[in-house]
């Protein structure tokens, strides 16, 4: 039996390890771990205020912070029967925006770009490419403006509450967020086709694909979940579906649906909902002609760079929008009541759900969160599997190399999964 470690797997968000082994022909075996301890930060909310849990979860993470603080605000608007307004509803579809631009930014090129020319540091690609350096840090930038201008600043926000926001935005500098997009969006699009002439490793392994889907959009904000074996149901009805799972020696609760593994991610979304991607990002995607579903896990890679032009288009449409409306009330008034609800918004590595259930004076009683890590955990396991068998020789430094790459190909968020 050949095996391979990786103790410590590099240029991902947190810490783990994986350790693989071939035993007989095709027969392999594959487990990632993750070396992050548990924060319990479910049972930390238990208990307490349920205007505390927009604040609390958006420190789960530092990268995916806003979309922590808006699924949750979601799940307790439904738990208490809010109704906000277009505005609000606009203002957050932008919050998400830069949420994503800013994490694929990040992941799609510093992390994993880096593999494609067999280096170990992002440092590299400042002399190897310099010119994609700089629009993926303009890019990032970007999106870190639209929470700093909508959720009070760059990082966690506070501005965004139950029932809408504290203080609404300064047009003005919205309008220069719109003045700035075009240049962004050109941007946008060098990069992805940067992406599109890399070499992928070869891999198929379907599965099945799951995201959010809208009538209206490319689904992100809201919607129902669906997958490419069929499934279209509620965030509601998903959620009481999904198995969790934990171990004795992981602090992640993995998950499986109908007793399977599955994907969730951008190119979920991308197999779900690529007929919804706006003009100029699904014109990039058509342009290499893929086959579809894609069943190659690296290539979530270059759907991240497909999504950043799709999310730059849409930030140019929701700007316009909202700065030809009238929207002058922060807040809708709403009472505090008992009530379950449950938030589903695509973070940028997948679904993540939140779950609530408070009591007649608003204090938490159930706290339930599922991360797209978690959810996606299994599944990258079956393809590290499944691509151990394939390289057979992974005592081959390039083959480790190639298996590492497969694991920051899926954006893995540690700790996040281990909240």
């Amino acid at each position: 039996m050949k095996t391979v470690i990786i103790k410590h797997v590099t240029r991902i968000e947190g810490h783990a390890t994986f350790w693989g082994a071939l035993k007989t022909g095709k027969m392999a075996e594959a487990r990632y771990h993750t070396l992050e301890g548990a924060r319990l930060m479910e049972g930390i909310l238990v208990g307490r205020n349920y205007m505390d849990a927009p604040l609390v979860t958006s420190r789960i993470c530092g990268v995916c912070p806003i979309v922590h603080n808006l699924t949750a605000i979601q799940a307790l608007e439904k738990a208490m029967k809010v109704k906000v307004d277009s505005g609000t509803t606009i203002l957050r579809k932008l919050m998400m925006i830069g949420q994503m631009l800013t994490s694929h930014g990040v992941h799609a090129y510093f992390m994993s770009i880096p593999d494609f020319y067999g280096r170990d540091s992002a440092l590299d690609l400042l002399k190897l490419a310099p010119k994609q350096s700089v629009i993926a840090l303009k890019i990032r930038e970007f999106g870190n403006r639209f929470t700093k201008i909508i959720g009070g600043r760059a990082l966690h926000p506070v501005n965004s509450q139950v029932g809408g926001f504290l203080k609404l935005p300064d047009k003005h500098e919205l309008k220069k967020l719109l003045d700035d997009s075009t240049e962004v969006l050109q941007s946008a699009v060098e990069l992805a086709h940067f992406f599109s002439h890399l070499k992928f490793p070869k891999f198929s392994r379907s599965t099945e694909y799951i995201a959010l889907h809208s009538k209206s959009e490319y689904g992100f904000y809201d919607g129902q979940v669906v997958s490419t074996k069929g499934l279209k149901t509620t965030p509601e009805s998903f959620i009481k579906k999904v198995e969790e799972i934990q171990s004795g020696d992981d602090y992640v609760k993995r998950t499986r649906f109908n007793g399977q593994t599955y994907w969730v991610g951008a190119l979920s979304r991308i197999n779900n909902n690529w007929k919804q991607l706006n003009p100029i990002a699904k014109q990039a995607f058509q342009h290499i002609k893929l086959n579809m579903p894609l069943t190659n896990s690296f290539l979530n890679v270059y759907c991240q760079g497909i999504e950043m032009i799709h999310f730059m288009e849409e930030a140019q449409k929701l700007l316009k929008k909202y700065l030809n409306m009238k929207h002058e009330r922060p807040m809708v008034k709403y009472a505090v009541r008992a009530g379950q609800g449950v938030g589903a918004i695509e973070a940028p590595r997948g679904i993540l759900l939140h779950y609530y259930e408070t009591d007649k004076y608003g204090i938490l009683k159930n706290v339930n969160i599922i991360t797209p890590t978690a959810q996606f955990i299994n599944n990258l396991e079956e393809d590290l599997r499944a691509y151990i068998g394939e390289l057979k020789n992974i005592e081959n430094k390039n083959n480790q190399r190639k298996l590492a790459m497969m694991i920051r190909a899926y954006d893995p968020c540690m700790t996040c999964a281990t909240h």
